[in-house]
C-alpha cells in the first residue's frame, strides 16, 4: 500500500506481501527496502505500520511482484534485483504508462516462455514535485 503527498513528496509505504520497489534519480537505480510484513487478509488481526521516505522531483518509482523480481529464467538463473535495475535504467526515457510493458518484455525474455507460471506486476510512478503556490 502506497499513499504519496503530492504537494510534499512524503511517501509513506506498507509492505504487505512480496513488492520490490526501485528507485531512479538522477540515472542511478537504487533498490529501496521495506520491512516485510504479513500479506495482507493472512490474519485478521494483524497490525501494520507504514515506513515513510521522500522522493524528490524527477525521482521515478517502479514497484514489482515477486512474479517479476523472483522468476527463474530456463537455466534457473533468477530475474532478481541486477537485471530489474538495468531494465529501469533503460526505460529512463520512456513515458511512465509504457514502463510496465517494457519491463515485462525484457522478463518475457528472460523467462524464455510467454507464458507465466505467477503473476506479474508491474507499476511506474514519476513524481515531478509539487504545485506551484497560487
Amino acid at each position: 500500500m502506497l499513499d504519496l503527498q503530492l504537494s510534499t513528496g512524503r511517501l509513506q509505504v506498507v509492505d504487505a506481501g512480496s513488492p520490490r520497489m526501485m528507485r531512479l534519480r538522477d540515472r542511478t537505480v537504487t533498490a529501496v527496502d521495506f520491512e516485510e510484513q504479513l500479506p495482507l487478509g493472512m490474519f485478521e488481526e494483524t497490525d501494520y505500520f507504514a515506513q515513510e521516505f521522500a522522493v524528490e522531483p524527477g525521482d521515478r518509482l517502479v514497484f514489482v511482484s515477486d512474479g517479476v523480481h523472483a522468476v527463474t529464467g530456463p537455466g534457473g538463473e533468477t530475474y532478481g534485483e541486477r537485471a530489474l535495475a538495468r531494465a529501469v535504467a533503460a526505460t529512463s526515457l520512456v513515458p511512465a504508462a509504457e514502463v510496465p510493458g517494457a519491463v515485462l518484455r525484457e522478463l518475457t525474455g528472460h523467462r524464455g516462455d510467454p507464458d507465466p507460471e505467477d503473476d506479474a506486476l508491474v507499476a511506474c510512478l514519476d513524481w515531478f514535485g509539487g504545485r506551484p503556490a497560487p
